[in-house]
């Protein structure tokens, strides 16, 4: 009698297998990094339109007690995160034993929350209040703006901005007006 042998089936995936189902996961990967990224660039906006909002408003807010608007000269609003941060928060800090006013605690840099530290850089009348891109905000008034008030703006995740609204570097600004 003969005895045939048992023929036996490797166990384990072959090497196609392991090709496609790493195929599968860089695939769902890049998929999932590129929502991620999305997700968290429209975040970004928004979260940039809300605070060019609040400015806006402690600003009218500033301008109702003291009849007037922080002044700022520089023509391209380099300088303007400067000026808002001391009048709408510094000076109010400044002069709390006399009466004055902080209209927009949120820029305390001393702050804890998320609100106050994720848009403030430094911790005295130097600081700078910036966006979600981490660029200064832009504030400025006078014959250079195009509101009669004051014009306020982002200048977007590209960091650049122009004073000619359809200029290529502005497309991304968002702005008070």
């Amino acid at each position: 009698m003969k005895i045939q042998g048992i023929r036996r089936r490797h166990a384990g995936f072959s090497l196609m297998e392991l090709v496609v189902v790493v195929a599968i996961i860089a695939v769902l990967a890049a998929l999932t990094l590129g929502a991620f990224n999305f997700i968290n660039q429209k975040s970004a906006r928004t979260k940039a339109k809300v605070q060019v909002s609040l400015l806006a408003n402690a600003i009218q807010d500033y301008h109702a007690d003291n009849r007037s608007y922080p002044v700022s000269t520089d023509a391209n609003g380099e300088r303007g995160d400067e000026v808002l941060y001391k009048a709408l928060y510094w000076e109010g800090y400044e002069g709390r034993d006399s009466g004055g006013k902080i209209y927009l605690g949120e820029l305390d840099p001393l702050n804890n929350t998320k609100a106050g530290q994720g848009w403030i850089l430094g911790k005295d009348a130097q600081a700078r209040i910036i966006d979600p891109w981490a660029n200064p905000y832009r504030y400025r008034t006078g014959d250079q703006a195009v509101n009669v008030d004051f014009d306020l703006w982002s200048m977007g995740p590209d960091g650049k901005t122009n004073p000619d609204a359809k200029h290529k570097d502005s497309l991304d600004d968002i702005k008070s007006w």
